[in-house]
Order: C-alpha cells, then sequence, then structure tokens
C-alpha cells in the first residue's frame, strides 16, 4: 500500500468524526502524524485531498451494493438499507450527506457528487426494471428511493431512532412494489 493510500485510509475516519466542510490540514496531519505539507505532497491540495476522500467514499458505498439480488422494487430498498445503516457505512454515508448539504452552493461538491449519484441512479434504475417496474416509471422511482433513504439516514443521525428508520424503510420498499403494479 502507497503512503498516500495510508493517509487516506487514516483520513477516513478522521473526517467521518470532523467533517468535510471545517477541514483543514494542519489539525488532519496532527491526528495522522503528519505534516500538512507531506499532505499537500501526496494530494496537492485540500481540496485535492477532499476529492480523494469523496472517491474513496463513493467506492465503499459502490462496493456494499455491489451484486444485490433485486426480483423486486422492494428488495432494492432493503438492500441499500441493509449495506447503509451498517457501522461500516457510516463514515462513506456521512462524507456523501454532508458533500449532498454542500453541493447547492459550492461547486467542488457538485462536480464531485453529479457523476457518482448518476451512476448509482442509472444502476438502481436497472435493478428496478429488472425487478419488474417500467422503463417509464423507474427513473422517478430510484429518485424517490434514493431521496427517502438519505433523509432516514439524515433522521437517523438526528434522534438515533433505528426502529422507526427501519419502519420507514418498510412503508417506502411497500410503496414501490405498488409503483411496479
Amino acid at each position: 500500500m502507497s503512503r498516500r493510500e495510508e493517509l487516506l485510509n487514516a483520513a477516513m475516519p478522521y473526517v467521518g468524526e470532523h467533517g468535510l466542510a471545517t477541514l483543514t490540514l494542519r489539525p488532519l496531519a496532527a491526528a495522522l502524524g503528519t505534516s500538512d505539507r507531506m499532505l499537500v505532497y501526496h494530494f496537492g491540495s485540500r481540496e485535492g485531498l477532499v476529492v480523494a476522500l469523496l472517491d474513496r467514499a463513493f467506492a465503499d458505498l459502490a462496493v456494499m451494493w455491489r451484486g444485490q439480488r433485486v426480483t423486486k422494487p422492494s428488495d432494492l430498498v432493503r438492500a441499500l438499507w441493509q449495506a447503509l445503516a451498517e457501522p461500516g457505512a457510516r463514515v462513506a454515508m456521512r462524507l456523501y450527506l454532508e458533500a449532498a448539504s454542500l453541493a447547492e452552493a459550492d461547486e467542488l461538491w457538485r462536480e464531485r457528487l453529479v457523476p457518482a449519484t448518476s451512476s448509482y441512479l442509472r444502476t438502481a434504475e436497472q435493478w428496478l426494471v429488472g425487478a419488474g417496474m417500467s422503463p417509464a416509471v423507474a427513473p422517478g422511482a430510484a429518485r424517490l428511493a434514493s431521496a427517502a433513504l438519505d433523509g432516514v439516514l439524515l433522521q437517523l443521525g438526528i434522534d438515533g431512532d433505528r426502529a422507526a428508520a427501519t419502519e420507514t424503510v418498510e412503508l417506502l420498499a411497500r410503496q414501490l412494489d405498488q409503483l411496479a403494479g
């Protein structure tokens, strides 16, 4: 593993705890036992580090739902919820949700999120069509499922009520099956 990969692996939990919006290199470097100059050497800039962190978060999330078997639309939502609600997904989801909240006001975040979310939505649409949903309905259903899961995860972060979150996901799952007819 390269030093850059080592630093990136070590930075993920730090950023998961402290967030992206206020990330500065000196405190991060101190926490990683290196210098801000070494972070710049390996990532080019703070923005380069943020891009690398987001790329890692998206890659981690993609691994979680790769290979899911979907036979009906509700399977998609349940599989995604199971993967996203896992403690191992917490850092990647925090980075994604924080970047998403910053995307409206900052081009850097938007540039990083559009390709990843577009790819994710296309994959969800394909799964939904493969599970019997009309190709005309699948794009909207994929967006609905994505937005709803994002909201459930945000609410879970606020109130910590996993039972209520799971109940909400089950409601969404049943609604998607109804949309498929």
